[in-house]
């Protein structure tokens, strides 16, 4: 993980421009999201034949699929999960290059190749089943999982003819770990993804174009490759020998839907575009995500761990951690609360996002048992309330409320301290199907609540969901007073429903049951 940031905003945004309207080169920073040069006519050409691709009717089913489910498990596993973020004694923090999260310790602490494979010989997870996992997800509300089938240490978590290293057959496990939870998650109807770090590859010679074609500017994320000890390969053959190949392994031997690919950084035009017609042509259903490079995706991401700050009704996906770390870190223990990972989930699909929440399981195959707490928190919340998540779009207010809390980038939350908190005068808005839904975190003292935002919406009825009698309602000077009934269960906050009225008609002052 961890993405690239200079002029991150106007790249978001340009991803997410209607597919019928965008072209590719606009707004695309060279050595942000690949070194195409906007305007050129190969990114004009190549951009004309992924519009084909982005807006054609299968890709349209990929993105509704996608947008029904939501809410989401990322995983970040491999060789570096039995660190736990310490190398020789040392922790992250303690000296190094690059960032900070665990599944970076081969860059920043500089482990040379031959040593850092020695991990392979240690990996043996005997507590992992995928059964559990998927289980654990399904139970925290999630729709679907997407997984680290290679990091930038360029182990593989699939059984590849491509390269060795990987766990079929360089460990003592030897079961492939992509084909367990892909089955898994196909019994219990959870769609299925991977994260495939195509452009970073720390042992065999990925370092996102970065040596080859950053040409006339100085590099920009220069700490992410593999300097101190570098693999004797050009990017253009580990694309051709390695990265790409086993794209079309994982497309050939998983049934996937979603394929999650990072740090772009200075990949050409020519290499993004080969991966998405790759995949396109494997199955045009498949969402790729920004991260492709160069514009050709269908899946727009604001950074990780950032909320942005406007809502769009495209397709993107918000990505957050359980913690302050994406691959597993033995001494982090700063979990995100019940409260605090629903405020993410709600910021982020009020805003017309979904959401993707990252957990990242020992070596022993174990996801911490504080996240899965919480996260069966938030399940908990979702088996009432979930139909004013699932499927929704975002209305014509987001939020209303006093809380206004900045999430900017997986260090922001634990510098800033941050501490989280909600008032029962906050509330998030989602719609579909012609109703409203206004969704709360914290509950008021009494059993009445005062919404501004409501205000002159055309109100047939008011339901909390959960409950099948409606609730009653006034219409005050400025506001929608809502009396709620008693709350049966213990979950955090609650949601309700608006039904509006076909016709703006009647005297909508009255108290309506």
């Amino acid at each position: 993980m961890t993405a690239t940031r200079s002029s991150l905003s106007t790249l978001f945004l340009a991803l997410l421009a209607p597919a019928t309207l965008h072209i590719p080169t606009h707004a695309i920073a060279a050595g942000v999201n690949g070194s195409g040069i906007p305007g050129s006519t190969e990114m004009i050409e190549l951009g004309k034949q992924w519009q084909v691709m982005n807006a054609s009717p299968a890709k349209q089913r990929g993105r509704d699929r996608f947008n029904q489910n939501k809410y989401g498990m990322f995983i970040h596993w491999g060789l570096y999960s039995q660190c736990g973020g310490i190398w020789k004694g040392k922790r992250m923090e303690d000296g190094g290059t690059g960032p900070k999260v665990a599944e970076w310790i081969m860059r920043r602490k500089e482990i040379p190749r031959a040593e850092y494979a020695k991990l392979a010989q240690t990996f043996n997870p005997t507590k992992f089943n995928a059964d559990q996992w998927v289980a654990i997800a399904k139970a925290a509300g999630m729709r679907y999982m997407v997984i680290t089938s290679k990091h930038h240490d360029g182990f593989a978590l699939f059984d590849s003819k491509t390269s060795d290293f990987n766990v079929v057959r360089a460990t003592p496990f030897k079961r492939d770990i992509i084909r367990e939870l892909e089955q898994a998650c196909q019994k219990e109807g959870i769609a299925f993804g991977v994260y495939y770090s195509h452009a970073l590859d720390w042992r065999d010679g990925g370092d996102s174009g970065m040596k080859d074609y950053c040409i006339h500017e100085k590099p920009q994320q220069s700490f992410f490759p593999n300097y101190f000890d570098p693999a004797p390969v050009r990017f253009d053959d580990y694309i051709q020998n390695k990265s790409l190949p086993q794209v079309r392994e994982l497309l050939a031997n998983y049934n996937l839907t979603e394929m999650w690919l990072d740090t772009p950084i200075y990949i050409p035009p020519k290499h993004s575009f080969a991966f998405y017609e790759t995949i396109y042509t494997a199955n045009p259903e498949i969402l790729v995500n920004q991260r492709i490079g160069n514009g050709f995706g269908d899946i727009g991401t604001p950074g990780d761990n950032v909320i942005p700050d406007e809502a769009s009704e495209n397709t993107w996906e918000g990505i957050a951690t359980t913690n302050n770390s994406w691959g597993y870190k033995s001494y982090d223990n700063d979990w995100k609360s019940p409260e605090e990972t629903l405020f993410w989930l709600l910021e982020n699909v009020s805003k017309g996002g979904n959401f993707l929440l990252n957990v990242g399981p020992d070596g022993t195959g174990t996801i911490p048992p504080a996240s899965v707490k919480n996260l069966l928190a938030v399940g908990k919340w979702l088996e009432i309330n979930g139909d004013a998540i699932y499927g929704t779009k975002p209305w014509k207010i987001t939020h209303e409320g006093p809380t206004s809390i900045a999430m900017k980038g997986t260090e922001h939350r634990s510098k800033n301290k941050t501490q989280f908190s909600a008032s029962s005068d906050d509330f998030w808005f989602t719609q579909k199907a012609g109703k409203i839904f206004c969704i709360a975190i914290a509950r008021p003292d009494g059993n009445s609540v005062a919404i501004r935002s409501l205000k002159g919406v055309p109100i047939a009825g008011i339901r909390l969901l959960g409950k099948n009698a409606p609730v009653q309602w006034t219409e005050a000077e400025k506001t929608i007073d809502v009396q709620l009934p008693p709350f049966t269960t213990e979950t955090s906050g609650y949601a309700l429903e608006i039904t509006m009225q076909e016709q703006e008609s009647g005297d909508r002052s009255r108290q309506r049951d």
